[in-house]
């Protein structure tokens, strides 16, 4: 089996999902198919998960089909991962009615021997102790890690041990704030650059995004959407898509981290264009390509 360039460690989910538009049980969500849909766009992609006796086999050869490696997807005699929730509004923040969280407990996050040297790895949003299991096993180039408020809120400490270990920092405005408790985003972002990645993204949904680094602050737009459907999943393309741009570059630097930002606002773009994963499970490069080249300036560009 050959190593892939880009191991994405992240839940497979069987969610509850409610939108002012639209309800639907039981379908596929979970950071972990976002981003390894998302950064399968552009580079050979495995996939770390487990999966419940309950997973619809279809969404696997869906998965694979996307030609992303599963050899270290674990199929466990316990139920899915399951979140419900919805959105209300304008749809800005998830409300969260219920979780089960049980196929954690019997499960290690085991990589395979031959993605162990896998070149870029991403830590999709999760627990820091499960990110840190992870992180344990590899050797990569570049590791970048998302997060959420819950950690921030619950396990601090063990988040701290494990941002401290990456070179690249995902995390949404709001989380940012909290983080740090520094309102300005701009004054958040350098504070986070103190606590040891290289490079912190700060995503601002509908607003765009903001690279931070010792060297640059820079705002990039994002992709004006005509018809928002679902917001579920759209930082996880975003971090996905910016990693699978990135394990193509012979250089991590300011630029190349701009250019895979604008292609994560792209897919983006496209995830809340349907419910769930509907429209990133059909992506096309070809649409990827003609968003990013008006996100970065190109034909088409208002």
């Amino acid at each position: 089996m050959v190593t892939s360039k880009l191991l994405v460690a992240g839940v497979l989910a069987l969610d509850d999902l409610k939108t002012p538009y639209r309800s639907e049980k039981r379908i596929v969500g979970g950071a972990g198919i976002y981003s390894s849909i998302s950064s399968s766009i552009f580079t050979e992609t495995a996939l770390v998960a487990a999966i419940g006796n309950d997973f619809p086999k279809a969404i696997m050869e869906k998965i694979e089909n996307h030609a992303i490696n599963t050899q270290s997807v674990k199929n466990l005699n316990y139920p899915t991962f399951h979140w419900s929730g919805e959105y209300t509004g304008d749809m800005s923040q998830a409300i969260t009615h219920e979780t089960d969280f049980q196929i954690n407990e019997h499960y290690d996050w085991e990589i395979s021997s031959e993605q162990k040297n896998s070149n870029l790895l991403l830590l999709c949003n999760n627990d820091p102790n499960i990110q840190s299991k992870v992180l344990k096993q590899v050797n990569s180039d570049l590791i970048a890690m998302d997060t959420m408020n819950l950690w921030i809120d619950i396990t601090k400490e063990k988040l701290e041990e494990v941002v401290k270990q990456v070179d690249l920092l995902f995390i949404n405005d709001a989380e940012a704030q909290l983080y740090v408790g520094e309102d300005n985003l701009d004054k958040a972002g350098k504070k986070l650059l103190r606590k040891g990645p290289k490079y912190v993204i700060i995503k601002r949904g509908e607003r765009g995004s903001s690279l931070y680094s010792s060297k640059i602050t820079k705002h990039l737009s994002a992709f004006k959407v005509s018809n928002f459907i679902d917001p579920t999943g759209a930082g996880d393309s975003f971090a996905g898509a910016v990693m699978g741009y990135l394990s193509g570059v012979s250089e991590f630097n300011e630029d190349n981290m701009i250019k895979a930002m604008n292609y994560g606002s792209a897919v983006a773009s496209i995830t809340v264009e349907g419910f769930g994963t509907e429209s990133i499970m059909n992506v096309t490069k070809k649409e990827v390509e003609k968003r990013f080249s008006i996100l970065s300036g190109g034909p088409g560009r208002i």
